[in-house]
């Protein structure tokens, strides 16, 4: 051991006597660790960034849509509510377009039919800001309420505190009024907030479906429905939960094996989303890595020129009894430590330009991506530059260990 430490030393007093040179010899590998610390930061944060960002909105939300001749009757949703009490949404989501006015000018509407379990559709846990949601009376007896959200009630009343309100509403040239019992909380998604932005003049409700029905004097939907929305207030039991929805609704239609109920999860959109986004990062995170190869072309090349440089010292060395496998551990002990200096430099610029790139990537898309370098990237990296030191320094050390010593000292 004391040995190898002596080599370490030499190697060491070697690599100093040269900066200039060792610096250049690193440059490769620096540029090759950062490179890849770099992509794996950004790829990481953009990852979490969407994943929070989309996941405060829809996580654990599904869809069963019908896909062939059979629908869905409000029936089934009173019964999927009963038997499955850990839905804590299940209600259907149709939307109805139409006009709001105002002082404040006309607004494009969107007006969101639901039930009353639509209220836990506020997945970041802000709840409401001013008044409550609808009842379940109130969604039987299709009482004209609504719930808008706090940028709505901001862009159309030019307030929030507006519960007890009134706007008229005008859905498909049918007028209606409609009064305003609860505002719910802004969103903390930037993905949101851009939405918003872009639709200045436009303003979404929620409404009871009746409600939609009392305002054209009929069932406007006819008492059924091609999609339903669903989601387990347990996130482990959700899979379970909808697996059960399915089985119900395709005994109650005698469709049993027939496909004719459809998931469509935001989960599973999620999961290939995060897929291409990793794959994207680790193709990329493999080109830079071509530089790591060029950075060890880069370290043999000079520890060769370093060996024609020390022939004498070599050749001494060897005269006085040093056997060959210790001249080959000293250049092999050189060659890993430029790299493994060149590896942890990599890491320190890598995770700085991860940090940098990562500013801008939230100033240009709005949303808050912070950095997310796995550990374990980070030790590998580091390896594998030692590897590659090791890997391209062997031709060199055997050449060195190789040299005769009469040979060697002849040189001048």
């Amino acid at each position: 051991m004391g040995q190898l430490f002596e080599y370490i030393k030499i190697a060491f007093k070697s690599i100093i006597s040269n900066k200039g040179r060792t610096f250049l010899t690193m440059l490769g590998i620096i540029i090759g660790i950062s490179a890849v610390i770099m992509i794996s930061g950004l790829g990481s944060g953009v990852k979490n960034a969407v994943n929070g960002e989309m996941g405060s909105m829809f996580a654990g939300q599904t869809y069963i849509y019908c896909s062939g001749d059979e629908y869905i009757t409000l029936d089934d949703i009173e019964y999927l509510r009963e038997k499955i009490p850990g839905f804590d949404i299940c209600t259907m989501e149709e939307s109805v377009n139409g006009e709001a006015y105002s002082i404040k000018g006309d607004f494009r509407l969107t007006a969101t039919s639901v039930n009353e379990t639509y209220e836990n559709y506020d997945t970041n846990g802000k709840g409401m800001l001013h008044g409550r949601y609808f009842t379940e009376d109130e969604v039987k007896n299709g009482s004209l309420v609504c719930v808008i959200g706090e940028a709505d009630a901001q862009k159309f009343f030019g307030s929030t505190d507006v519960v007890g309100q009134e706007m008229m509403v005008s859905i498909y040239d049918e007028e209606a009024t409609v009064r305003i019992i609860g505002v719910r909380n802004a969103t903390s998604s930037a993905l949101m907030g851009m939405m918003n932005g872009v639709n200045k003049d436009s303003i979404k409700i929620e409404i009871p479906y009746s409600a939609v029905n009392r305002i054209f004097g009929f069932d406007y939907f006819g008492d059924y429905f091609w999609d339903i929305l669903i989601r387990s207030d347990n996130a482990a039991d959700s899979k379970d939960d909808i697996q059960k929805a399915i089985n119900i609704l395709e005994a109650r239609h005698d469709v049993r094996g027939k496909d004719e109920f459809v998931i469509d999860s935001f989960d599973t959109y999620m999961e290939t989303i995060n897929k291409v986004i990793g794959y994207i990062t680790a193709f990329i995170a493999f080109v830079s890595m071509i530089s790591l190869l060029v950075g060890g072309i880069g370290v043999m090349n000079i520890m060769l020129v370093s060996v024609t440089e020390r022939t004498q010292e070599i050749g001494i060395r060897k005269a006085l009894g040093a056997r060959t496998g210790s001249i080959m551990v000293q250049f092999l002990a050189e060659a890993a430590m430029i790299t493994f200096v060149g590896g942890l430099l990599g890491v320190l610029i890598g995770y700085g330009g991860a940090e940098v790139l990562c500013l801008i990537v939230s100033a240009i898309a709005k949303i808050s991506v912070n950095i997310s370098i796995n550990p374990v990237i980070v030790l590998v990296a580091t390896l594998f530059s030692v590897a590659i030191g090791i890997g391209f320094g062997i031709i060199p050390a055997r050449k060195a260990a190789k040299l005769s010593p009469i040979e060697a000292l002849r040189q001048e």
